[in-house]
């Protein structure tokens, strides 16, 4: 067997120690040196920070993509909004419904009203409105208008 110091400092002499000592410490030394100290690493092991290689199919997006892409968010957007407009439809048909039901009430009230006039104008006392007097001018006033007359 050569001597240990002729071997080198990567190399590692296990003398006299058992197999099953030797394959635990293989094991062991080459766990370490394969990965890096944890501190050393800025995050964990398990995260994709590479960026993809070049060339990959099916990562970049042709320009009849971004069209269909464009299609898809127009439809999306075209559907939104006539759904908007379908739920507004259907709020101006209930106002106009609860209008017409408020008019047909009124209506109904006003010919009830009307109704009750119309059975209540047989026990009304008829007021006799007073006629309308003519003033007659005064004499002043009339003297006033002839000299006037004169003068013209």
């Amino acid at each position: 067997m050569e001597n240990p110091g002729e071997l080198g400092a990567d190399v590692m002499v296990f003398a006299g120690s058992s197999e099953r000592d030797v394959l635990c410490s293989k094991i062991f030394w080459s766990s370490l040196t394969l990965q890096p100290p944890l501190e050393s690493r800025l995050v964990s092991g398990n995260m994709k920070q590479r960026l993809r290689p070049a060339g990959e199919p099916g990562l970049r997006k042709n320009y009849t993509q971004q069209q269909l892409e464009d299609l898809k968010t127009d439809y999306f957007l075209l559907e939104a909004q006539r759904e908007q407009d379908i739920e507004q439809r259907a709020r101006y048909q209930q106002k106009a419904k609860r209008r017409e039901e408020i008019m047909a009430l009124l209506k109904r009230q006003r010919e009830e009203r009307i109704q009750k006039e119309l059975v209540s104008l047989g026990h009304r006392q008829t007021i006799v409105a007073e006629e309308p007097r003519i003033c007659s001018p005064s004499t002043d006033l009339l003297e006033d208008i002839q000299a006037v007359k004169l003068l013209e």
